[in-house]
Protein backbone atom coordinates (compact mmCIF):
# COMPACT_ATOMS: atom_id res chain seq x y z
CA UNK A 1 0.00 0.00 0.00
CA UNK A 2 1.66 3.28 -1.07
CA UNK A 3 2.16 6.35 1.03
CA UNK A 4 -0.20 9.72 0.60
CA UNK A 5 1.14 13.15 0.90
CA UNK A 6 -1.71 16.00 1.58
CA UNK A 7 -1.09 19.32 1.20
CA UNK A 8 -3.62 20.98 4.43
CA UNK A 9 -3.73 24.52 5.38
CA UNK A 10 -4.21 24.04 8.99
CA UNK A 11 -6.02 27.41 10.54
CA UNK A 12 -2.99 29.89 8.88
CA UNK A 13 0.07 26.92 9.06
CA UNK A 14 0.87 25.19 5.53
CA UNK A 15 1.24 21.37 6.46
CA UNK A 16 1.79 18.33 4.67
CA UNK A 17 0.07 15.54 6.50
CA UNK A 18 1.79 12.05 5.62
CA UNK A 19 0.11 8.55 5.88
CA UNK A 20 -0.97 5.31 4.21
CA UNK A 21 -2.88 5.48 1.17
CA UNK A 22 -5.74 3.24 2.85
CA UNK A 23 -5.33 4.93 6.42
CA UNK A 24 -5.96 8.76 5.34
CA UNK A 25 -8.94 9.25 7.65
CA UNK A 26 -8.17 6.53 9.90
CA UNK A 27 -7.45 7.86 13.25
CA UNK A 28 -3.80 7.19 14.05
CA UNK A 29 -1.13 7.71 16.57
CA UNK A 30 0.67 11.16 15.25
CA UNK A 31 4.48 12.59 15.24
CA UNK A 32 4.55 16.50 14.71
CA UNK A 33 8.04 17.06 13.02
CA UNK A 34 9.49 20.77 13.06
CA UNK A 35 12.11 21.44 10.71
CA UNK A 36 15.10 23.35 11.05
CA UNK A 37 16.30 27.11 10.83
CA UNK A 38 16.18 28.59 7.47
CA UNK A 39 14.79 24.99 6.25
CA UNK A 40 11.30 23.68 5.73
CA UNK A 41 8.90 21.26 5.73
CA UNK A 42 8.90 19.08 2.44
CA UNK A 43 13.22 18.74 3.48
CA UNK A 44 11.97 16.55 6.59
CA UNK A 45 9.75 13.83 3.95
CA UNK A 46 12.52 11.16 4.37
CA UNK A 47 11.91 10.55 7.98
CA UNK A 48 8.40 11.38 7.38
CA UNK A 49 8.01 8.30 4.93
CA UNK A 50 9.72 5.59 7.43
CA UNK A 51 6.95 7.00 10.36
CA UNK A 52 4.19 6.49 7.77
CA UNK A 53 5.43 2.87 7.02
CA UNK A 54 5.27 2.19 10.50
CA UNK A 55 1.41 3.36 10.20
CA UNK A 56 2.11 6.55 12.07
CA UNK A 57 0.15 9.84 10.69
CA UNK A 58 3.03 12.60 10.48
CA UNK A 59 2.48 16.16 10.01
CA UNK A 60 5.26 18.86 8.71
CA UNK A 61 4.27 21.80 9.31
CA UNK A 62 5.91 24.96 7.65
CA UNK A 63 7.69 27.51 10.98
CA UNK A 64 6.74 31.48 10.72
CA UNK A 65 9.11 33.10 7.86
CA UNK A 66 10.04 29.88 6.43
CA UNK A 67 8.82 27.59 3.43
CA UNK A 68 5.27 29.34 2.39
CA UNK A 69 5.31 31.50 5.12
CA UNK A 70 8.68 32.67 4.24
CA UNK A 71 7.02 36.29 2.99
CA UNK A 72 9.27 39.07 2.17
CA UNK A 73 12.01 38.87 5.58
CA UNK A 74 15.92 39.48 4.79
CA UNK A 75 17.93 36.43 6.52
CA UNK A 76 18.93 39.25 9.55
CA UNK A 77 15.98 39.51 9.96
CA UNK A 78 15.13 36.32 10.41
CA UNK A 79 17.89 35.20 12.68
CA UNK A 80 16.78 38.25 14.99
CA UNK A 81 13.20 36.56 15.30
CA UNK A 82 14.56 32.90 15.94
CA UNK A 83 12.99 32.49 19.41
CA UNK A 84 9.96 34.59 18.18
CA UNK A 85 9.76 31.64 15.43
CA UNK A 86 10.33 29.06 18.59
CA UNK A 87 7.30 30.35 20.28
CA UNK A 88 4.62 30.52 17.32
CA UNK A 89 5.82 26.78 16.82
CA UNK A 90 4.32 26.35 20.08
CA UNK A 91 1.26 28.24 19.32
CA UNK A 92 1.28 26.08 16.07
CA UNK A 93 1.20 22.83 17.49
CA UNK A 94 -1.80 23.58 19.67
CA UNK A 95 -3.73 24.47 16.75
CA UNK A 96 -2.49 21.48 14.96
CA UNK A 97 -2.74 19.20 17.92
CA UNK A 98 -6.56 20.71 17.67
CA UNK A 99 -7.22 20.76 14.26
CA UNK A 100 -6.07 16.55 14.19
CA UNK A 101 -8.50 15.75 17.04
CA UNK A 102 -11.74 17.59 15.27
CA UNK A 103 -11.22 15.55 12.27
CA UNK A 104 -10.70 12.26 14.24
CA UNK A 105 -6.88 11.71 13.06
CA UNK A 106 -5.38 11.44 16.21
CA UNK A 107 -5.74 7.95 17.76
CA UNK A 108 -6.74 8.39 21.50
CA UNK A 109 -4.29 11.07 22.24
CA UNK A 110 -1.25 9.70 20.77
CA UNK A 111 0.97 12.15 20.01
CA UNK A 112 4.27 12.51 19.64
CA UNK A 113 6.66 15.54 18.80
CA UNK A 114 10.04 15.44 17.48
CA UNK A 115 12.23 17.85 15.59
CA UNK A 116 15.98 18.66 13.68
CA UNK A 117 17.96 21.16 15.43
CA UNK A 118 15.32 24.29 16.10
CA UNK A 119 12.65 21.57 15.59
CA UNK A 120 14.25 20.03 18.04
CA UNK A 121 14.70 23.02 20.40
CA UNK A 122 10.81 23.72 20.06
CA UNK A 123 10.40 20.04 20.99
CA UNK A 124 12.12 20.58 23.87
CA UNK A 125 10.70 23.67 24.85
CA UNK A 126 6.84 21.66 23.68
CA UNK A 127 7.25 19.56 26.91
CA UNK A 128 7.13 22.32 29.41
CA UNK A 129 3.53 23.52 27.58
CA UNK A 130 1.58 20.47 26.43
CA UNK A 131 1.34 17.35 28.88
CA UNK A 132 -0.55 16.38 25.39
CA UNK A 133 2.95 14.99 24.44
CA UNK A 134 3.52 11.30 25.25
CA UNK A 135 6.83 10.80 23.36
CA UNK A 136 9.86 13.11 21.85
CA UNK A 137 12.48 13.19 19.99
CA UNK A 138 15.42 15.35 20.14
CA UNK A 139 17.28 15.46 17.03
CA UNK A 140 20.57 17.76 17.77
CA UNK A 141 18.45 20.75 19.26
CA UNK A 142 19.36 22.12 22.74
CA UNK A 143 17.56 21.76 25.68
CA UNK A 144 19.39 24.47 27.12
CA UNK A 145 17.30 27.81 25.94
CA UNK A 146 19.01 30.47 27.25
CA UNK A 147 22.33 28.73 26.95
CA UNK A 148 21.17 28.45 23.36
CA UNK A 149 20.05 32.05 23.10
CA UNK A 150 23.58 33.02 24.17
CA UNK A 151 25.68 30.60 22.30
CA UNK A 152 23.28 32.55 19.08
CA UNK A 153 23.67 35.91 20.03
CA UNK A 154 27.65 34.93 20.60
CA UNK A 155 27.42 33.60 16.49
CA UNK A 156 25.48 37.04 15.15
CA UNK A 157 27.93 39.06 17.09
CA UNK A 158 30.96 37.08 16.07
CA UNK A 159 29.15 37.38 11.97
CA UNK A 160 29.39 41.35 12.53
CA UNK A 161 25.79 41.92 12.42
CA UNK A 162 24.39 44.76 14.48
CA UNK A 163 21.87 43.62 16.59
CA UNK A 164 18.73 45.89 16.59
CA UNK A 165 18.30 45.10 20.81
CA UNK A 166 19.56 47.12 23.70
CA UNK A 167 21.33 45.06 26.38
CA UNK A 168 18.21 45.40 28.27
CA UNK A 169 15.67 43.95 25.98
CA UNK A 170 18.24 40.97 24.94
CA UNK A 171 18.38 39.88 29.00
CA UNK A 172 14.28 40.54 28.82
CA UNK A 173 14.06 38.00 26.22
CA UNK A 174 16.97 35.24 27.67
CA UNK A 175 15.25 35.42 30.52
CA UNK A 176 11.55 35.10 29.06
CA UNK A 177 13.19 31.73 27.72
CA UNK A 178 13.04 30.47 31.17
CA UNK A 179 9.74 29.24 31.01
CA UNK A 180 10.38 27.13 28.21
CA UNK A 181 13.55 26.04 28.93
CA UNK A 182 13.38 22.55 29.84
CA UNK A 183 16.95 22.12 31.38
CA UNK A 184 15.05 24.48 34.20
CA UNK A 185 12.65 21.99 34.55
CA UNK A 186 13.55 18.57 33.94
CA UNK A 187 10.47 17.20 35.93
CA UNK A 188 8.17 17.98 33.75
CA UNK A 189 9.73 15.12 31.43
CA UNK A 190 8.22 12.74 34.25
CA UNK A 191 7.63 9.71 32.62
CA UNK A 192 7.50 10.67 28.91
CA UNK A 193 10.00 8.63 26.66
CA UNK A 194 12.60 11.11 24.83
CA UNK A 195 15.29 10.34 22.74
CA UNK A 196 18.06 12.27 22.03
CA UNK A 197 20.13 12.23 18.88
CA UNK A 198 23.43 14.16 18.05
CA UNK A 199 26.31 14.49 15.85
CA UNK A 200 29.75 14.48 17.84
CA UNK A 201 30.77 17.16 15.55
CA UNK A 202 28.29 19.59 15.28
CA UNK A 203 29.52 23.40 15.72
CA UNK A 204 25.74 24.65 14.93
CA UNK A 205 24.15 23.05 18.08
CA UNK A 206 26.53 22.44 20.18
CA UNK A 207 26.93 18.84 20.97
CA UNK A 208 28.05 19.10 24.99
CA UNK A 209 24.51 20.47 25.09
CA UNK A 210 23.40 17.12 24.70
CA UNK A 211 26.04 15.56 27.07
CA UNK A 212 25.22 18.00 29.65
CA UNK A 213 21.71 17.77 29.24
CA UNK A 214 21.92 13.78 29.48
CA UNK A 215 23.93 13.84 32.57
CA UNK A 216 21.14 15.94 34.10
CA UNK A 217 18.43 13.53 33.70
CA UNK A 218 20.83 10.90 34.69
CA UNK A 219 21.06 12.11 37.69
CA UNK A 220 18.18 13.22 38.18
CA UNK A 221 16.85 9.37 37.73
CA UNK A 222 14.75 9.23 34.46
CA UNK A 223 15.02 5.97 33.09
CA UNK A 224 12.51 6.65 29.59
CA UNK A 225 15.71 8.32 28.18
CA UNK A 226 17.52 7.43 25.49
CA UNK A 227 20.66 9.03 24.22
CA UNK A 228 22.68 8.45 20.92
CA UNK A 229 25.18 10.33 19.51
CA UNK A 230 26.77 9.90 15.85
CA UNK A 231 31.08 10.13 15.81
CA UNK A 232 32.17 12.34 12.88
CA UNK A 233 28.38 13.35 11.90
CA UNK A 234 28.05 16.81 11.45
CA UNK A 235 24.93 19.00 11.84
CA UNK A 236 22.99 16.60 9.73
CA UNK A 237 20.79 13.97 10.39
CA UNK A 238 21.86 10.43 9.38
CA UNK A 239 19.76 7.77 7.90
CA UNK A 240 20.81 6.02 11.03
CA UNK A 241 19.59 9.21 13.08
CA UNK A 242 16.19 8.38 11.36
CA UNK A 243 15.94 4.78 11.93
CA UNK A 244 16.60 5.27 15.43
CA UNK A 245 13.77 7.44 15.90
CA UNK A 246 11.24 5.56 14.21
CA UNK A 247 11.79 2.88 16.25
CA UNK A 248 11.60 5.29 19.42
CA UNK A 249 8.05 5.91 18.25
CA UNK A 250 7.36 2.45 16.98
CA UNK A 251 8.41 0.91 20.87
CA UNK A 252 6.99 3.95 22.65
CA UNK A 253 4.01 5.89 21.07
Amino acid sequence: MGIVIDHQLVDDIPTLIIHKQDQQVAPLPVVVYFHGFTSAKEQNLAIAYLLAEEGFRVVLPDALHHGERQGEVSNDQIQFNFWKIVQKNLIDLHKLNEWLMKNGLLEAGRLGVAGTSMGGITTAAALTQYHEVQVAGLMMGSAKLQEMAHYLLKGIEQQGIQLPFTDEEIKAQVEELKQIDLSEQVEVINERPLLIWHGEEDHVVPFNHAVSFHDQLQQAGFEQVKFVSEKGRDHKVSRSGMLELTNWFKTYL
